[in-house]
C-alpha cells in the first residue's frame, strides 16, 4: 500500500471508532492543525486533547470518507460527519486537507460551516431556512472516487481548469467563472437555501465582488481523482476597514471536463459575523462555552 493508502485506512478506523488511541495515531509530533475559528494553528498533541474535548460535545461521533485525491503529498479528504445532539441525529459535510509525511500527517486544515455544527446548540444560530449544503453527501456512496494513476489526465486538468480558473480568480470577471461548467451544472456553497445554475453564477459573483473589496482567490494547491477535483484557496479582500482572509475548498464534479457540480467548503459563520457584529461572539471555536449534548 502507498502512504497515504495507509494513512485514509487509519483515518477510516477513527472515523469508525473515535478516541484519543485511533485520532493520535494519525499525527507526526510536529503536525499542526487548523479548523474554522481557530486563530492559529494548533500542535498534535493540543489537537488531540481538543478532538476529545469535541467528541464529548458530539456522542455517536462519525466521519465517513466519501471522496478523496491525492497529489505528491497532498490528500484531499471529503467526508460526511454525523452524530447525535440531544437526542436528534446531525450531520454536517466536510473537507480535510492534509500535508503527509510518509503515512503521517505533518500539516492539516479541516473545512466546514461551524454554522451546520453550532446551531444544534446554540438558538441564536438555529433557522428554519432550508440548507443545501449540509445534507450534500447524505446519499452519496463511500469509495466514489480514488486518486488517478494518468498523469496525462491530470495535466490536461491542470490546463484547461485549474490554471485558468486560478488566472481568473485573481482578477475576478464574474461572467468568465461560467465558462468552467455546463448548462446543467449546480453550485452549492455553505448557507445556500438552494443550488445556484449556471445562468446564475456571474450575479452571484457580482454580488461578492460589491460586498467584498479587492476580492481574490489565491490558489494552494490541488488534486483530481475522475470525475472529482479538488482546490484549496485563501480568499482574501477587504470589508470596510477589515481585512478579509478566508481558506476554503472547492470540490467539482466533472463531465467532459466542465463541471456538473461545484461545491465549496468554508466557514460561512466567519464571513457572516464580518457583517453581522451580533455574531462575534462565535469567532472562537473553543468548545468550553457549549453546553453538553444531553442538556
Amino acid at each position: 500500500m502507498k502512504p497515504w493508502e495507509i494513512f485514509l485506512e487509519k483515518y477510516r478506523d477513527f472515523g469508525q471508532r473515535p478516541s484519543r488511541e485511533t485520532h493520535a495515531r494519525l499525527f507526526a509530533p510536529d503536525a499542526t492543525i487548523a479548523h474554522p475559528g481557530m486563530a492559529q494553528p494548533m500542535r498534535a498533541a493540543q489537537y488531540v486533547d481538543f478532538i476529545v474535548e469535541g467528541l464529548k460535545r458530539l456522542p455517536d461521533f462519525h466521519l465517513i470518507p466519501i471522496h478523496w485525491a491525492v497529489n505528491g503529498h497532498t490528500l484531499f479528504v471529503e467526508a460526511r460527519n454525523t452524530a447525535v445532539v440531544k437526542g436528534r441525529p446531525i450531520e454536517w459535510p466536510a473537507t480535510y486537507v492534509v500535508t503527509l509525511r510518509g503515512e503521517m500527517v505533518a500539516r492539516a486544515r479541516a473545512y466546514y460551516d461551524r454554522t451546520e455544527v453550532l446551531r444544534h446548540f446554540e438558538p441564536a444560530l438555529a433557522s428554519d431556512r432550508p440548507n443545501a449544503h449540509a445534507s450534500i453527501l447524505r446519499d452519496a456512496a463511500a469509495a466514489a472516487s480514488s486518486s488517478p494513476e494518468d498523469a496525462d489526465y491530470a495535466s490536461r486538468v491542470h490546463e484547461k481548469i485549474v490554471a485558468p480558473y486560478a488566472a481568473n480568480g485573481l482578477n475576478p470577471d464574474p461572467v468568465k467563472f461560467q465558462q468552467f461548467y455546463a448548462a446543467d451544472a449546480r453550485m452549492i456553497n455553505p448557507g445556500f437555501e438552494r443550488p445556484l445554475r449556471r445562468d446564475e453564477l456571474p450575479a452571484y459573483y457580482m454580488g461578492l465582488k460589491a460586498r467584498i473589496r479587492d476580492l481574490q482567490l489565491h490558489l494552494e494547491r490541488w488534486a483530481v481523482a475522475p470525475p472529482h477535483l479538488f482546490i484549496e484557496w485563501t480568499v482574501t479582500g477587504a470589508v470596510g476597514d477589515r481585512r478579509l482572509v478566508l481558506p476554503n475548498t472547492d470540490r467539482f464534479t466533472f463531465r467532459d471536463l466542465l463541471a456538473i457540480e461545484g461545491v465549496a467548503y468554508f466557514d460561512d459563520l466567519a464571513v457572516r459575523a464580518m457583517f453581522e457584529p451580533g455574531l462575534a461572539r462565535f469567532a472562537n471555536i473553543s468548545f468550553a462555552d457549549l453546553p453538553t449534548a444531553e442538556a
